[in-house]
């Protein structure tokens, strides 16, 4: 009499999942091992057992090799807001162009491998923190007055090590009220003649 279980004639409800995610979406078999909590080698083993069975694994082989950034729209998006802003979350790029999380962040990583896109974008994964760090480049306060309002002790020491990342965190001051307050700083610490005489 024989021991262990019987084969399986047919898929696993589980199985079948893994198999259309792989067919239908960009998730390689890490991504899958990690959703199902399994290795990926067994997840290469279900895909080949539905083979067997006669499901049709559908996904090109040629699909991550050979990405044509130029024709891809998700790839056109990531570029167009690379060229504006770089403080931004992978969560909220993946909002902004209406797309799910894990195939932007497929998109991204593409173009940052291949050098389109900088390494240092959609790298902060706080939200909170890209306000606060965007609050800093277009408000006149001080750093430690920024940081209290967000709840950051440390803000000085983050624009630090965020700076040495690489991340552009210079002030950008083009508001008029700015511009006055400077001028009228620089009036009172170089007076003029007229003032000096009266």
């Amino acid at each position: 009499m024989g021991r262990g279980r019987k084969p399986a004639k047919e898929l696993s409800d589980r199985d079948k999942k893994i198999v259309e995610r792989y067919n239908s979406t960009l998730d390689t078999m890490p991504v899958l091992a990690k959703k199902y909590g399994i290795t990926k080698q067994r997840v290469h083993e279900i895909l080949l057992r539905a083979e067997r069975f006669g499901y049709v694994i559908k996904r090109e082989k040629l699909l991550k090799c050979h990405h044509d950034f130029h024709q891809c729209e998700v790839c056109n998006k990531i570029l167009e807001m690379a060229k504006k802003d770089d403080l931004v979350t992978r969560r909220q790029l993946a909002r902004l162009l209406n797309v799910e999380e894990e195939v932007c962040n497929w998109h991204l990583d593409r173009l940052k491998v291949s050098g389109f896109v900088s390494k240092t974008f959609a790298s902060i994964r706080s939200q909170k923190l890209i306000k606060a760090l965007q609050y800093y480049r277009y408000h006149f306060l001080p750093a430690s007055t920024i940081g209290k309002n967000f709840g950051y002790k440390n803000f000085c020491s983050i624009l630090r090590y965020q700076k040495k990342k690489g991340i552009n965190v210079e002030r950008i001051l083009k508001s008029p009220i700015a511009l006055n307050l400077r001028q009228e700083e620089q009036m009172t610490v170089f007076p003029s003649r007229s003032q000096v005489e009266f």
